[in-house]
């Protein structure tokens, strides 16, 4: 009966049932109290067959059967009522001795003969109440369930999304590059994503959004699809970043921004550059032990409309040994069983042990301070000088798709030079080409170095002997940013032509500006500066240029066997 107290008697002496029945009834009339459905049985086996249909609130067994009950029958129809907890009264007699009969066989409560009205009126609204706080736990609980089971399905699809996201990404591509997310990093909102540029150069990108849960995880999915659709088409870092900071701002409710760490780091120059924005420190270890801290230098990604990252960048040489450490707070916040956190010192007394060893100490070294009780944990290990696509495109190649002939020309002029990066556009003409992917790591670093020449050198008249120190590096790129905000004339020309004959080709990249010319003395090298030429020179069959002339001329050859360039005198 729906809206009503569901009792169930147990008795098989006829007139004592209906009277327990009649005195229940007589209760709830005219009471504040939900109205009593009762149902009679004679014995517990009858109760046990007939239970899942009446579905008793309350189970009273009567005066002759409570003297006969033992524990099991109680435990069976316990059992029968699953979760939800039916309280079990018997009936005695006040002439009967209360022992511990009824505590061990495990009822409940008692009904005293002869009944008190009043008593018993007041022992069932009690029990209602029991009921209807009992069920509205059940429901509550059943709630939670569903929604635990909701969220489950939820995190499950997001770890997918990410799962097939990753697919672009090269971290175990290269042994060079060691990781570890914790099993909630989508969901506690630490993104890790890396892909090589073309020309071989590797971003890498670690973020944290503040928060958990399924907002984090939103906020990561642009945030790697930006990176992953921008990095292969050759957007410089500072281009990547920009448009990283400009979409999240966009979407991102107020309350939240992604602390963010990226790193771009060119293998063939032996160079790096890194944007710290609210991340902790990344530590650079040198082979010699040595170790430099690179602090955050921006506000988190998403805080501002627009980000001026180029005073942020840091700029680094790359030497042999060298190791850069990359981590998330869930390290420094890791807490002991006191409280205590981990902190940055211990954390760098770890670092400070032998190359090889420090992923595993440090991970080791948290889990044991924490007890096992921190899973909120990011770490990447990159060994510099050895983090190297796996797989570059090769320069010669006899077979494959003929390229054919043609040519693109394209004139920067001083509102493009002040922003622009020609790699872009110049993949994406490339990309309608038949054949032309083969010469996208090389024309990468071949157009990219003559480019940067022509602005740094033959527009802006920068000092490359400048770069020979940290401070004097750091100098030279303040000078560059703020030499090209202030162009207002002036212009560089990228000419590409291809040309084949029997088989055989060459890919022509003059890159002419309207500057002065390139100087006379273009620096020895060191670890800062002065690898650009005898890089070009490395990659290509012919390097053309005349000091004090504003036009350089590259050559690179397809068809040709590997090895068989050579680098031809300036003339």
């Amino acid at each position: 009966m729906t809206g009503s107290f569901r009792v169930l008697v147990v008795e098989s002496d006829a007139d004592a049932a209906a009277e327990l029945r009649s005195l229940l009834h007589g209760c709830a009339e005219g009471q504040e109290m939900l109205p009593v459905a009762a149902s009679l049985v004679p014995d517990a086996e009858t109760a046990l067959g007939n239970y899942a249909e009446l579905r008793p609130q309350l189970v009273i067994f009567g005066p002759c059967t409570a003297g006969t009950a033992v524990s099991e029958d109680l435990q069976r129809l316990r059992a029968r009522a699953g979760v939800e907890p039916v309280p079990i009264l018997f009936v005695k007699s006040a002439q009967e001795t209360l022992d511990v009969t009824c505590l061990h066989t495990g009822c409940d409560d008692i009904l005293l003969q002869p009944y008190n009205t009043a008593l018993v009126r007041l022992k069932l609204a009690g029990l209602q109440r029991f009921s209807e706080f009992s069920g509205s736990l059940l429901a509550q609980r059943n709630r939670i369930r569903r929604h635990r089971a909701d969220l489950l399905q939820e995190q499950a699809s997001a770890r997918q999304i990410f799962s097939n996201m990753g697919h672009e990404s090269c971290l175990d591509q290269n042994d060079a590059i060691r990781y570890h997310l914790s099993p909630r990093a989508v969901l506690n909102g630490d993104v890790l994503a890396a892909a090589y540029a073309p020309g071989g150069k590797l971003m890498l990108l670690l973020g944290d959004f503040t928060g958990h849960g399924l907002p984090a995880a939103v906020g990561a999915v642009p945030l790697t699809s930006i990176f992953y659709s921008m990095v292969p088409k050759g957007f410089s870092l500072s281009h990547i970043l920009r448009e990283l900071n400009a979409k999240l701002h966009r979407i991102l409710p107020t309350n939240m921004f992604c602390c963010a760490l990226m790193l771009e780091l060119d293998p063939h120059k032996q160079q790096a550059r890194m944007f710290n924005a609210g991340m902790p420190s990344a530590c650079l270890r040198h082979a010699n032990g040595k170790l430099r801290l690179l602090e955050s230098r921006h506000l988190p990604l998403g805080v501002l409309a627009a980000a001026s990252v180029e005073e942020a960048i840091v700029h680094f040489p790359v030497e042999a040994g060298d190791h850069l450490y990359l981590w998330s707070d869930g390290i420094h916040e890791a807490r002991s069983a006191d409280g205590e956190l981990f902190g940055e010192r211990r954390l760098l007394d770890v670092v400070e042990a032998p190359p090889g060893q420090c992923f595993e100490s440090i991970l080791a070294a948290v889990k044991r301070f924490s007890g096992d009780q921190e899973d909120d944990l990011s770490l990447v290990e990159i060994a510099l000088d050895r983090a190297r696509s796996p797989s570059p495109q090769p320069v010669s190649n006899g077979r494959g798709a003929a390229l054919g002939e043609w040519s693109i020309n394209f004139t920067l002029g001083p509102n493009e030079l002040r922003h622009a990066d020609p790699l872009p556009l110049l993949h994406s003409v490339l990309a309608q080409v038949p054949g032309a992917d083969r010469f996208q790591d090389p024309l990468t670093i071949v157009l990219g170095e003559l480019f940067r020449n022509a602005l740094e050198h033959g527009l802006l008249r920068l000092d490359s002997g400048l770069k020979k120190t940290d401070r004097g590096f750091a100098d030279y790129y303040q000078q560059l940013q703020s030499g090209r905000r202030a162009l207002t004339e002036g212009w560089i020309r990228i000419d590409l032509r291809c040309r084949t004959r029997g088989g055989r080709g060459a890919l022509e990249v003059v890159v002419e500006d309207s500057g002065s010319g390139l100087p006379e003395d273009t620096g020895a090298a060191n670890a800062y500066s002065g690898r650009g030429l005898p890089l070009l020179r490395a990659i290509c069959r012919e390097v053309r240029y005349q000091p004090g002339s504003s036009c350089v001329r590259a050559v690179l050859d397809w068809g040709a066997e590997t090895g068989r360039r050579q680098p031809v005198p300036a003339t």
